[in-house]
C-alpha cells in the first residue's frame, strides 16, 4: 500500500457513518423549510387576524428605481454640469460616476429596465455558472446543493429589494467572482483579472475585502506582497481619476456616512445594529439597555469577531494548501462585506447567495469525516440562518428583524467548519 493509501485510509477509518455532502443536504432542506414555515406560513396564512395576509415587504419606493435615479444624478452633476458627483447620499468611488455616464442618453424607463436585465444576468452567472465551473473540476455531476441554493435565491427578499432600487451590488460581486476566478485558473490571463476586481472595487467599496482571494500559495510572502501592495496602489490611484477635489469630497462622504449612517431595521452593519439600541433604549429592558451605554465598544468587539474569524480561515489556508478557490474565505470575507461598512441595506443580501453556493456545492464526500453530528448540528444551524434572511423583516418577529445576528451566526459555523475539516481536504489539495 503506497503512503498515498496509507494517509486516505487514515483520514476516513473504518466505516464509521460519514456526514457527507449527499447526507447534509436534507438537513439544509429541513432548515429552510423550519424557517419558511415560520417566516411565511404562519404570517401569512395563520395570523391571529384569521385573514391571508399580503405584506409589503420590500421598502419599495415609487416611482421604482430610486438609487439608480440617484446614481445617475451623480453622472449628470460630473459630465453635463460640470460639478462634483457628490451631491446627496453619494458613496461610491469617483469611476463608477464615469462608467453610469452612459445610461444618460436613454430615458430612464430604459436605463432601469438594463440594470435589472444585467442585474438577473449577473445573478445567473454567479449562482450558477460560477460554481458550476468549480464543480467540474472536482464532481461530474450537477450538484443538487448548486440549485437548492439558485432557486431560492432567485425569489429572495434580497434580490427583489436590489432589483426593486436598482442597485449594482451584483454587477459589482460579478466583476469580483470572474477575476478571482481568472486568477485561480488562468495564470497567464491574470492581468485581466486584476483589472477586473479594481472594476468592482471602483463601482462599490465592499469587494476590496476580496484582496485576500487573490493568494494562490500562503507561504510565497514575497509575491503576496508585491501583489497586494500593486492591487492597493491600483485601486488607490483610480480614486483620482477625476481629479484630487474630486477624491477629497469622496472622502468626505465616507466619513460622514461612518459616523453617522441611516440606522434602520434594514441596514445590517453592525453600526446599525448598535445603533437601533441606541434609538430605541428608552424601550429596552434594563439589562439590554446596557448596549446604549458601551455601544462604542460592542461595535469594536464584534468588529473583532469579524477579524478573527477570517485570520482563523487563513490560517487553516496556510496550513492545509489547496489548488482551488478556498470556499470558507470566500463566503466569509462575504459575509464581512455585508456587515462591516456602516451603510449596508438590505438588497445588498443578494450577493450572498453566490458565496454559499460555491462553498456547499463544492463539498467533497469525505469532508467532514469526524464528529458527524456536531457537523449535522452546525449545517442546521447554518441553515436557519442563512435561510431565515431570505425573507424580509415584516415577517420576522422584532428581535429578528435585523440580519445581523444571522449573518454573525453564519460567519461563526463557517469558521467552525473550517476548522474540522483540518485534514479532510489533504485528498484533494
Amino acid at each position: 500500500m503506497s503512503h498515498k493509501d496509507l494517509q486516505y485510509e487514515r483520514i476516513r477509518p473504518g466505516n464509521e457513518p460519514l456526514p457527507n455532502s449527499n447526507n447534509l443536504l436534507p438537513i439544509m432542506l429541513a432548515g429552510f423549510l423550519i424557517i419558511y414555515f415560520v417566516f411565511f406560513i404562519c404570517p401569512v396564512f395563520l395570523n391571529s387576524k384569521h385573514n391571508m395576509e399580503f405584506f409589503k415587504y420590500v421598502s419599495a419606493i415609487n416611482p421604482i428605481g430610486v438609487d439608480l435615479k440617484q446614481m445617475l444624478s451623480y453622472s449628470e452633476s460630473w459630465f453635463m454640469l460640470k460639478q462634483t458627483p457628490y451631491i446627496g447620499a453619494n458613496l461610491y468611488p469617483p469611476l463608477a460616476t464615469v462608467l453610469f455616464t452612459p445610461l444618460l442618453f436613454v430615458d430612464f424607463a430604459t436605463a432601469y429596465t438594463m440594470i435589472v436585465v444585467v442585474n438577473l444576468g449577473v445573478y445567473i452567472f454567479t449562482t450558477y455558472f460560477f460554481p458550476l465551473w468549480l464543480i467540474a473540476r472536482t464532481k461530474r455531476y450537477l450538484s443538487p446543493w448548486l440549485m437548492f441554493f439558485f432557486i431560492t435565491g432567485l425569489f429572495s427578499y434580497g434580490l427583489q429589494f436590489e432589483l426593486e432600487r436598482g442597485q449594482f451590488n451584483l454587477i459589482a460581486m460579478f466583476f469580483c467572482l470572474f477575476s478571482i476566478w481568472i486568477y485561480h485558473h488562468h495564470e497567464k490571463y491574470r492581468w485581466w483579472a486584476y483589472f477586473l476586481f479594481a472594476i468592482s472595487i471602483q463601482l462599490k467599496v465592499f469587494p476590496a475585502i476580496f484582496i485576500v482571494m487573490f493568494v494562490h500559495d500562503w507561504k510565497d510572502w514575497t509575491n503576496n506582497i508585491k501583489r497586494l501592495i500593486g492591487l492597493i496602489t491600483l485601486n488607490f490611484g483610480l480614486l483620482f481619476i477625476l481629479g484630487p477635489q474630486v477624491f477629497v469630497d469622496f472622502l468626505k462622504a465616507i466619513k460622514t456616512q461612518a459616523v453617522n449612517p441611516y440606522v434602520w431595521i434594514g441596514n445590517h452593519s453592525i453600526r446599525s445594529f448598535v445603533g437601533l439600541f441606541q434609538m430605541y433604549g428608552d424601550r429596552l429592558p434594563d439589562k439590554l439597555s446596557l448596549m446604549t451605554t458601551y455601544s462604542g465598544l460592542i461595535q469594536f468587539v464584534l468588529l473583532v469577531f469579524v477579524a478573527v474569524c477570517i485570520l482563523l480561515i487563513i490560517l487553516q489556508a496556510y496550513r492545509r494548501p489547496q489548488k482551488d478557490i478556498n470556499g470558507y474565505l470566500l463566503l466569509a470575507c462575504t459575509v464581512g462585506s455585508l456587515i462591516i461598512p456602516p451603510v449596508s441595506h438590505d438588497y445588498k443580501l443578494s450577493i450572498l447567495t453566490a458565496p454559499v453556493a460555491v462553498l456547499f456545492s463544492t463539498i467533497h464526500d469525505n469532508t467532514y469525516h469526524r464528529l458527524p453530528i456536531i457537523v449535522s448540528i452546525l449545517v442546521l444551524a447554518f441553515s436557519l440562518a442563512y435561510s431565515s434572511v431570505l425573507f424580509s423583516y415584516t415577517n420576522k418577529p422584532i428581535i429578528l428583524s435585523n440580519n445581523l445576528p444571522a449573518l454573525m451566526t453564519m460567519l461563526f459555523i463557517i469558521t467552525g467548519l473550517s476548522l474540522i475539516t483540518k485534514s479532510e481536504y489533504l485528498m484533494n489539495s
